[in-house]
Order: C-alpha cells, then structure tokens, then sequence
C-alpha cells in the first residue's frame, strides 16, 4: 500500500512544504529524486537519455557561466540547489507515471488549492474593509508561502492550467471549477495573477478551436465576449480588484525619475531594472557572475540614485539577471532553454505546455520568478506532468 501510493505521499509532503516550510519542501524533493533515481537504475535507464530530463539539465550548465566568476561565492550554490530541483522534479513526476497516478496528482494539486484559497478568503471575510484598505495602499491578502502573492498567484493559475487542458473532469463539471477559479484569481490575485491567468483562457480557447472540426470564427467571439463579461462582472463586483487597479493607476502618476520609494511597487521595479540596464549598457563584457550580482546592481543605483538606499539584490527581470550574471550570450543561451518546451508544445499540437510556458515568460518580465525555490518549481512541476502526458494532450476532453 505504501509503495503503490507512495508518489502521492511525496506530493502531498511537497505541498505542505510549498505552503509552510522551505525545507520539508527541499527535503522533499530531494528523497522524491533519490527514490525515483534508484528505481529508474534498477528498472529502466532510458529516462536519462529523454529530451525532457536533459532539457532539465541545462539550466545546471548554464549555471556555470555565472559561478566561474566566483567559484566560492555562497549565492553560486544557493543558486545551483534551486536550479537543481528541475532534474529532480522531472525524475519524480516520470517515476510516478509508472504508477499510474497522473490523475491523483492533480486532483491532490487541486485540493491543495481549495485549502489554500481558504485562508485568504476566510481573512478577507473576517474583516473586508481592513482588506479593501490593503488593497487600496498596494498590499494583498495574506497567503500561504511566506505570504508570497506573486507566486502564490502563479500557483493557482497552475490549478487553473489544470483544470482546464486535463482530461479529469466531464465538460460542464470543467467549466463550473475554471470559472469558479478564475474569479477567484481576480479576486485574490496580485496583477501578476491576472495576466496569466487570462494568457491561460485565451490559450483554451485556442485549443478547442484547433480541436473543432468546422473551427467556427463565431465562437472565438462568444468566448473572447464572455471573458470580457468576466472581467467586467469582477471589477464592478469586487472591492479588491477596484482598489488594485485604482492604486496602480495612483501609482503610476507618482512615479519621478531619479526618485526611489520602496513603498510604490511598479516604481521600485522600474528603477531597480533601469540601474541594471544602465549597468549592462556601461560595461563592455558584462558576466558579473551571480555573486556578484548584488554588488553591482548596488553601486548602478547609488549612482543613479545619488543617497537612496536599495533592499533587493537582483533587477526585477529574468533576462536582465542572467546578461548581469552570464553575459548576452548566457542571456541568450537561457532563452532558448526557456522557449523550448512552447516550441515541443507547438509542434506535438500540446498548448497546454505552450500556455504555461508563455504564463512563466511572462512573470518573469516583471519577476526573477525562476530565482527563486517555489518559482522553480511552479514552473517545472506543470510542464513535466504535461510533457510526459503529450499524448494525452492532443484527445483532451473538452
């Protein structure tokens, strides 16, 4: 019993670590690929030579071409044990597809995320006008992982992934728990949230008209129309989202060049990514290495912005870290690792991947989503269950 559910056990371990604990999360992981290691070596090797395990191993290699610079740097390691949870997932997820558990998976993935919705929700319900002034002063409801709204918000759109380019659900059943979700995302969600979370419809919705026979224009519009109603419906329904786009737009009109405010969002990005790119257009062979990161985005800024302390230590860019961190050619190297599961995706006709590779490109204009333990693996946990499902994806139910 134990054996045969034991993939189950480990996730549902992981997403308690996922929610409240960084190392039962890591520990987690690291038992997960062990166990899945061992059993591939004693039954089937094969799995090291897939494309997904060696696309997996890549970002382990281009990890190289910013740790040369400092092979001692502590920030090199740490960054190495993040990347190294995308093998790892990716053995866990294929040894459970040996135990045919694809469906538990994300039926547990999901009740996860009815239980973490609680939380958020019961707070907001206990005292809404204390939320609807946190959401007017650019702050979000309380969440599970380390109140991480960000990735948070990239977690239920993940279960929003799920719902709707996975065979587990009848068509009506699939619509009720999408739209429940949806709204939720708008509900809750940082803005973040929002983007993907339509990125993902919009791809369904590709989906099912390359999945029509007679592919009718008409009902491209009616969906297009309906998710506008969404939008539209929430706005004038919901507090949170009114009072999240009221002070955005506040925001915005605040923004100086040359003044820093740690408490404006949008403004902090904008100059913490304009010190970097300053930086990057100021030097002629830009690999700092990952170590030195911090440093050199520090001493931009302090030039930029003469007396004006800065609290983070990387730009609020993927593409903007790695030229910092590897050169342009590392950059470069990175984006074509990170398109490649859409480029699969298009050619195998599996959108799902497609859709959530664009979800994640997208944070990460805005975010190190990939920096961090959960952004890694909100990312590579979606794509592996779908990757070794491909065959799947192309009969999904609609």
């Amino acid at each position: 019993m134990l054996k045969k559910n034991l993939s189950i056990y480990l996730l549902i371990l992981l997403l308690a670590g996922l929610f409240w604990s960084r190392a039962l999360l890591s520990m987690t992981v690291l038992v997960g690929a062990l166990i899945a290691i061992i059993q591939f070596v004693k039954t089937d090797r094969s799995i090291f030579r897939t494309t997904i395990f060696i696309w997996s191993l890549v970002p382990l290699i281009l990890w190289l071409l910013g740790a040369w610079q400092d092979p001692r740097g502590q920030y090199n390691f740490d960054y190495l044990l993040t990347l190294s949870a995308y093998p790892a997932i990716v053995l866990i997820v294929q040894a459970s597809q040996r135990t045919q558990v694809e469906n538990a998976w994300i039926k547990v993935w999901l009740l996860a995320t009815a239980l973490a919705l609680t939380y958020p929700l019961f707070w907001y319900l206990k005292d809404f006008t204390a939320a609807n002034q946190a959401y007017g002063t650019g702050r979000s409801l309380p969440t599970f992982m380390d109140t991480d709204h960000v990735r948070f918000s990239i977690f239920l759109c993940s279960s929003l992934l799920f719902i709707l380019f996975t065979p587990i659900f009848q068509k009506k059943v699939k619509t009720i728990l999408s739209t429940i979700l949806l709204i939720l995302i708008l509900f809750l969600s940082v803005r973040t949230g929002w983007v993907l979370a339509i990125c993902i419809v919009c791809m369904y919705a590709l989906h099912l008209y390359l999945q029509s026979k007679q592919k009718k224009i008409k009902a491209l519009i009616i969906g297009a129309a309906a998710l506008c109603l969404v939008f539209v419906v929430s706005y004038y329904s919901f507090p949170t989202m009114q009072q999240k786009i009221a002070y955005s737009i506040w925001e915005w009109k605040q923004y100086q060049p040359g003044v820093y405010d740690v408490n404006f969002s949008d403004g902090s990005r904008r100059n913490i990514n304009y010190a970097a790119w300053e930086y990057i257009k100021s030097t002629t062979a830009v690999n700092t290495g990952w170590q030195g990161i911090p440093a050199a985005l520090h001493d931009s800024f302090a030039k930029y912005f003469i007396g004006q302390p800065i609290e983070f230590g990387w730009p609020f860019n993927q593409w903007l870290f790695w030229w910092m961190g590897s050169g342009w050619w590392g950059m470069l190297l990175f984006t074509l690792w990170l398109i490649y599961p859409a480029i699969k995706g298009f050619k195998q006709n599996n959108l799902a991947i497609v859709s959530w590779t664009i979800a994640i490109i997208l944070s990460c204009l805005v975010e190190t989503t990939l920096n961090y333990q959960y952004g890694v693996l909100l990312h590579i946990i979606p794509i592996a269950m779908l990757w070794k499902n491909s065959t799947i994806s192309r009969s999904y139910n609609s």
